[in-house]
């Protein structure tokens, strides 16, 4: 009774989960079509958008952690998740995505329950650890990395395009010296910048979509500075060469500051692992002896406290390594 009430249970959180996915594209183009006319109506105001998109960038990035921003925003945000599979080199969709994390957690949870017999809110948190919460981590990990790239090139493609324009060219043709000097991956996306303009889309509206995809903070101020330049006027090669200036600078910031704090990080990497490590051998050694976590609720109920404990541990010691530029 116990096993059909499980597999009860993991074919409605399929079938919830392919009705989810498989939203309505009506609704989908209907939204598009609404953001559309809203862009539209703002076209007069673009350097005031830009302004305030700029400076709320950090307020943004500090509401997004907040309880509200998770009870507005119910669904997953499957257009950042469709720039992180870009970064990370995927070419599957954002749904293809989230439905094979939620598939992956259901077979998991299925295998897991079967293998320890009634235990389903530990198969269920073995399941959402390995079914959605790594490979999220790993998408993560791998758009950090391509952002990392990216803003180690991005001062030298800059300066490129400052030598091309105090050369005479104008900034469209400067833009198209970076796809072929500079490796990735900023050549690419200088790339499609080019290639979109050449469709007949302008210069302005090409950075805009760009900025919006890769989402990095030193971008922004590019695509703000030209746009500036282009709407009021100025020297674009001397703008361009300060925030050139600017972006190695904060580079270099930036990695001062992970040296001085990878004594701390080392410290809660091994203080994370140690826990891990002595249940491995203390389970290989005596099995017995860990039998009543896993066998007693008492011990479950230990071994959850532990692992929530260990979890907020090693969450204080991370934030306590970031540090914002």
């Amino acid at each position: 009774m116990s096993n059909l009430l499980i597999f009860g249970c993991l074919i409605g959180m399929l079938v919830i989960a392919v009705i989810f996915v498989m939203s309505d594209p009506k609704r989908d183009e209907t939204q598009k079509r609404i953001e559309r006319i809203k862009k539209r109506g703002a076209g007069k105001s673009t350097l005031h958008a830009l302004s305030l998109q700029d400076m709320s960038l950090r307020r943004k990035n500090h509401d997004a952690k907040g309880l509200t921003y998770w009870l507005s925003k119910p669904l997953p945000d499957f257009k950042r998740i469709g720039n992180q599979l870009e970064k990370a080199g995927k070419t599957i969709t954002p749904k293809q995505y989230v439905l094979r994390r939620l598939i992956s957690m259901v077979v998991i949870m299925a295998f897991f329950s079967l293998l320890l017999k009634k235990k389903l809110i530990i198969s269920f948190l073995v399941a959402l650890i390995f079914g959605v919460w790594l490979p999220l981590k790993l998408l993560r990990r791998a758009s950090t990395k391509y952002t990392k790239a990216f803003l180690r090139l991005f001062p030298d493609a800059i300066d490129l395009i400052v030598r091309g324009l105090r050369s005479g060219l104008p900034v469209s043709e400067s833009l198209i010296l970076v796809t072929t000097e500079v490796p990735e991956p900023v050549g690419p996306v200088f790339g499609n910048i080019a290639n979109t303009m050449k469709l007949g889309v302008s210069l302005e509206k090409a950075l805009q979509e760009t900025s919006k995809k890769l989402d990095m903070t030193e971008f922004n101020f590019f695509t703000t500075s030209i746009i500036l330049q282009r709407e009021t006027g100025g020297n674009l090669s001397e703008i361009l060469n300060n925030l050139s200036e600017v972006l190695r600078s904060r580079f270099i910031m930036h990695m001062k500051i992970r040296a001085m704090s990878s004594e701390a990080r080392a410290s809660s990497y091994i203080i994370g692992a140690l826990p891990f490590l002595v249940l491995g051998a203390v389970m290989l050694v005596s099995p017995e002896y860990m039998r009543p976590l896993w066998e007693d609720y008492r011990g479950n109920i230990c071994a959850g406290i532990a692992a929530g404990m260990m979890t907020i541990g090693m969450w204080s010691m991370k934030r306590m390594t970031e540090f914002e530029i």
